[in-house]
């Protein structure tokens, strides 16, 4: 019985991971550096009657483990509709984050990743998680020992005890 509730659980994960990953691509990003800004541009190809969530994050190639999400940004960033289109981003360096940028070795990962309508929790949530207690409890109901295969005498085995003064 420890298969099948095991089975219930990985499809129920299974159905809730794919939900959770949507189509997310990488787009290759070019960027100047003029006045303590710098200029990233970027375009994707895509719907351009969707919403996409632009995120980026500055990366170095000699480093694997830099990532930098840079603070003030402003132009074609965020949600909207990018798609399409030749799009700016213009990120206003702050002095620290100057600091960290010594070398050439930077390319900047961004990434639109499109928006689905309906959030909410999916119908199929709900049926997972009837599957997973009615499984459960199968499993809890159909699992116990009958009362002939205990070890332990009958409770009328004992003598009764002595009458009192």
């Amino acid at each position: 019985m420890t298969k099948i509730s095991f089975k219930i659980l990985f499809c129920f994960t299974v159905l809730i991971l794919s939900r959770a990953i949507t189509a997310q691509e990488k787009i290759q990003a070019n960027f100047d550096y003029s006045e303590g800004k710098i200029f990233i541009y970027y375009e994707f190809k895509g719907d351009y009657a969707k919403e996409y969530e632009i995120g980026i994050v500055l990366k170095r190639t000699s480093d694997s483990r830099f990532n930098l999400v840079p603070e003030d940004l402003s132009g074609d960033i965020g949600t909207g509709n990018f798609a399409n289109k030749k799009c700016r981003i213009v990120w206003t360096l702050l002095p620290d984050e100057e600091a960290m940028l010594d070398g050439e070795d930077f390319y900047f990962d961004v990434t639109a990743k499109e928006i689905v309508e309906g959030g909410g929790v999916p119908w199929y949530v709900f049926v997972g998680g009837a599957a997973l207690v009615g499984g459960t409890a199968a499993v809890l109901v159909l699992g116990k020992k009958s009362s002939s295969d205990s070890s332990t005498p009958p409770v009328s085995s004992f003598p009764t005890p002595p009458n009192r003064p």
